[in-house]
């Protein structure tokens, strides 16, 4: 799925507008499996000065890479992280602010592995790792048309619309609520430019 999709679909999953101050590490936790993505594409667009077509075709697929994707990637580490708070919570009661922000966290970076799961063909993570080298490789793409890139991405379209509702109610900014129809639009946009 695309980075903005997790994003608003784990706001609208696990947000509660009683509880906003979580509102920022479900943000987080939805973005983080993606963010060495961003890293290697900067790094391999501007250091390396790669095209388009060895980026995603080699570049991306070197075990070095692969292993660090899999990493922001891997549902273990995150339940990792979750039995660490719970664990600290339970002898430090006075930190539940922090072990509550990572408990979240950490939900939502599961949330995005196991929406990820089911729309790679061959550019899926080991969402196992470091346990398992097991990489599931779907039938269906949330990109490729080859693999019923179009339908998948407007049914992940429909379903991002339809949350956006609610994380409209969880937001109180004014300036949050523009980047939700900002983001919308984008993803409308990209989906009439690609499939349209």
């Amino acid at each position: 799925m695309n980075t903005p999709s997790h994003v608003i679909l784990n706001l609208a999953l696990l947000g509660r507008r009683s509880r906003s101050q979580l509102n920022k590490p479900i943000f987080w936790g939805a973005m983080l499996p993606d963010l060495a993505m961003f890293g290697f594409y900067a790094w391999a667009k501007l250091i390396a000065q790669m095209d388009e077509a060895t980026i995603w075709r080699e570049a991306y697929y070197e075990p070095f890479w692969q292993t660090i994707f899999d990493a922001g990637n891997s549902i273990p580490l995150a339940l990792l992280a979750i039995a660490i708070a719970l664990g600290v919570r339970s002898r430090r009661p006075g930190w539940q602010p922090l072990t509550d922000s990572v408990l979240f966290l950490s939900a939502s970076v599961i949330l995005h592995c196991l929406a990820d799961l089911p729309v790679h063909v061959d550019d899926g993570h080991r969402h196992f790792w470091p346990l398992s080298n097991f990489r599931f490789e779907s039938p269906i793409s949330y990109w490729d048309p080859n693999h019923h890139g179009a339908a998948v991405a407007g049914v992940e379209y429909a379903l991002v619309l339809f949350a956006s509702w609610r994380v409209w109610k969880l937001l109180r900014s004014h300036w949050m609520r523009a980047l939700l129809i900002v983001s919308n639009g984008l993803m409308g946009l990209v989906y009439v430019r690609f499939y349209g």
